[in-house]
Parts: structure tokens; C-alpha cells; sequence
């Protein structure tokens, strides 16, 4: 009785988190955001994504691009890692072409800005690996119409908005096994200073240096990377970062450093461990707001 008691509690629970990561994995949540502040000139809405890595939500993404559509944006930010740059039995040219379609789509009704992940810089690190070059991928990227922030910024016309986009080199801030700060000076020898006239918007692939991004004086940081930490726990967050370690601090959602908003999204697709728990894909929605007469 004992042994068929155990059985049923462990089909149960096999058939609970399997749903339970089919559902996380196919279905997207959107979850939204408010920030005013007074040098934002005109109301405006930017839908934020990250870390797709190449996954298609339906034929040519239309179920993903139907979702941010709805959502009537001003602007869409991608904050890296739109595409797979390792071969763990992922079509790695098949993402950059499914990443390609999508910033083509959503560049055709909407301003587009791109931000890198650590997965397109690999492409440049690692140019033995791949069968393309860094070059023809991010000419791609280009031609779909997107902006393309690679240790550049761009100001969003007439909103007092200005998006940045650091390519954090050299390559070691990403792999370090433990956190290692980010100086100020060698931010501001990547992307230059802040806009003291405007609301500062950084497009930051790895939340392990918020710290630093919010030093430098990013009003607002857009991270992912964590995916969401593959299983959020309630009052704990992600489980595991990709360094990896245990129960990192900024796994996902909305943190406040030095008085500064930062976002670090839980991203749409999977890598490495093709699950998510407790943790659907995600979409963020950010509503910039003049301050309050």
C-alpha cells in the first residue's frame, strides 16, 4: 500500500511540474511598470524583452508579435541575447535568422532599439565556432531596421528620453565566477556620460553589476541574462544564475540603487536548461510618465 502511495505522489508531482514548464515555457506574462520623473517631456510606453534566444512563439513569432502589438508601444527594447550562440542541439543559424524576422517585424511598426547580450558577442569572441561572421549577423540585425546600441546611445525624439547600450568588455566582467565591480571610468570610456537633461535609459545584458550601472548614473537599467533565475521561489526569487550561483540577488523585477530603477527581466526563452518553473516567459511593460504638477 506504502510503494503505491509513493508511486501515485510521484506521478503526481511529475505531471504537475511538467505542466507546470510547458505552460512557463509557452505561455508570456506581462507585467508592467510606472516611472515619472520631471525630465521626461511626454508621456510614452516602451515594451522591454530579453533573452529569446532564437525561440518562436508561433509561426514567425505572430503569437509574440501579436502580444506586443496589443500592448501599443512607443518604442521596443531588446536587452540581448535575441539569438543562441552555443550549439546545444540549437540551430544557431536558425535563431539569428528567427531574431532577424522579429526585429524586421516589429521594426516596421515600431522604433526598435537593440541592445547585446553575451550571446551575440560570442559571435565576435569566439568567430572560430561559428559559420557566419559577427559582421554578417549584426549587418542582419541592422538592415531589419533596429538601432543598433553596441557601446552607443540614441535619444528618443522629443521625449526626453536617451537609451543607452553597453557592450560590458572584456570578456572576463561576463565570466567571473564572483562578482567583480564595474568602474565607473571604464563605463564612461564605453558609452561616454549620462545626459544630465534627460531620462537615462541603459541597456545592461547582466544584472551582476547594478551596483555599477546605477553609479554611473543610469536612471533606469533594462538587464536579463538570469532568466528569471529558471525557478522562482515565493519570498525568494531565481534559484540559480548562470555563473552559476545560488539564489542570486537580482534574479528578476524591479530594484531600487542609489534611487535608481532597475529591471532586470526574466526573458522569454530557455538555454542550457530548457526549463522554466513558477517562472512564464516574460514581457515588460514600462509606462514613462511626466511628473506630477
Amino acid at each position: 500500500m506504502k510503494n503505491k502511495g509513493l508511486l501515485f505522489l510521484c506521478s503526481f508531482f511529475s505531471a504537475f511540474f511538467t505542466g507546470v514548464i510547458i505552460s512557463d515555457i509557452h505561455n508570456i506574462k506581462v507585467r508592467h511598470h510606472v516611472i515619472r520623473d520631471s525630465r521626461i517631456r511626454k508621456n510614452m510606453r516602451i515594451v522591454a524583452l530579453s533573452d529569446l534566444h532564437g525561440r518562436s512563439f508561433g509561426k514567425d513569432n505572430e503569437r509574440l508579435i501579436a502580444k506586443i502589438c496589443a500592448l501599443k508601444p512607443d518604442a521596443v527594447i531588446t536587452a540581448g541575447d535575441i539569438m543562441t550562440a552555443k550549439d546545444l542541439g540549437v540551430d544557431i543559424r536558425g535563431s539569428v535568422d528567427v531574431a532577424g524576422h522579429l526585429l524586421k517585424e516589429l521594426a516596421s511598426r515600431f522604433p526598435v532599439y537593440f541592445g547585446m547580450g553575451n550571446h551575440e558577442s560570442r559571435v565576435d569572441w569566439m568567430p572560430w565556432l561559428f559559420d557566419f561572421t559577427y559582421e554578417d549577423m549584426m549587418t542582419r540585425f541592422k538592415e531589419s531596421g533596429a538601432v543598433i546600441l553596441d557601446n552607443a546611445s540614441a535619444a528618443i525624439p522629443g521625449s526626453g528620453v536617451k537609451i543607452f547600450g553597453i557592450n560590458i568588455s572584456p570578456r572576463h566582467y561576463l565570466h567571473r565566477k564572483r562578482a567583480e565591480y564595474l568602474p565607473v571610468p571604464d563605463m564612461n570610456a564605453m558609452l561616454g556620460r549620462p545626459d544630465k537633461n534627460s531620462f537615462n535609459i541603459l541597456i545592461a545584458h547582466d544584472p551582476e553589476y547594478l551596483p555599477s550601472y546605477a553609479a554611473w548614473g543610469a536612471d533606469l537599467s533594462l538587464s536579463g541574462h538570469y532568466h528569471g533565475g529558471i525557478m522562482r521561489l515565493p519570498f525568494i526569487g531565481g534559484v540559480i544564475s548562470p555563473k552559476p550561483r545560488l539564489f542570486p540577488d537580482y534574479s528578476g523585477g524591479m530594484f531600487r540603487l542609489k534611487n535608481k530603477h532597475q529591471l532586470v527581466l526574466c526573458g522569454l526563452g530557455t538555454h542550457t536548461l530548457p526549463v522554466r518553473v513558477f517562472n512564464p516567459a516574460e514581457l515588460a511593460v514600462i509606462d514613462l510618465k511626466k511628473e506630477r504638477e
